[in-house]
């Protein structure tokens, strides 16, 4: 910084320098305050958002627990996957839409809004959960093609346990028993000691199992 013999002259530079920057000091102070008005505007946006679409939501899941999913709430539920698809509440919609629509035995229909929910949720942990359910339903279906392209996705350790139990049924249903109890075994161990009785049991009718204390 330039050096000043006295304060009178620091004060005259400091003068000198507003009298030539002011403008554009008081242009960025104003764009500061607007873009920190913008975000709060935005953030308040964001809020009345997300409550609107949890309100047509919990319309929604309170009417598929009644198993009373009429033309109204499903109109509620199209509405939330249509303006509400940046919340979580639009693949939640639609995992409860596919859970009645399987109940009241239109697999197609449940298929269709659970691939929905995989695709479109804002939430891995949703994507995951929608494609157990598929991976799942399929297999019932003897859709097994399907269901293994499913399977045989990437997915995080946590959801170890549900793909590899599911693998295990999809190859004991094609007969590949090997295959079957490597995924059971998988499954079960990814449990860390707490497998369900019926996924030991599962595991245990396939015969010779490695299994410790089961």
């Amino acid at each position: 910084m330039e050096e000043f013999e006295s304060e009178d002259q620091q004060i005259e530079a400091i003068k000198k320098w507003r009298k030539e920057n002011g403008a554009s000091l008081l242009l960025g102070l104003g764009i500061g305050v607007g873009a920190l008005l913008g975000w709060r505007e935005y953030l308040a946006y964001q809020t009345d958002h997300s409550a609107e679409a949890s309100d047509l939501y919990q319309a929604v899941q309170t009417q598929v627990a009644k198993n009373r999913l009429d033309d109204a709430h499903i109109i509620k539920a199209d509405l939330i996957r249509n303006d509400y698809s940046d919340t979580p509440y639009a693949a939640l919609a639609s995992m409860a839409q596919a859970k009645h629509e399987y109940e009241t035995g239109n697999i197609e229909s449940a298929l269709m809004h659970l691939r929905w929910a995989s695709e479109n949720s804002t939430e891995a942990d949703v994507q995951h959960v929608a494609n157990l359910r598929r991976a799942r339903i399929l297999i019932a279906q003897k859709k097994y093609d399907e269901a293994e392209a499913i399977l045989l996705a990437a997915y995080p350790a946590g959801f170890t346990a549900g793909y590899e139990e599911l693998k295990g049924d999809l190859y004991a249903a094609k007969g590949a028993i090997g295959q079957a109890r490597v995924a059971y075994d998988k499954a079960i161990n990814a449990t860390d000691g707490v497998a369900s009785r019926w996924l030991i049991l599962k595991r245990q009718d396939l015969g010779s199992s490695d299994l410790d204390n089961t």
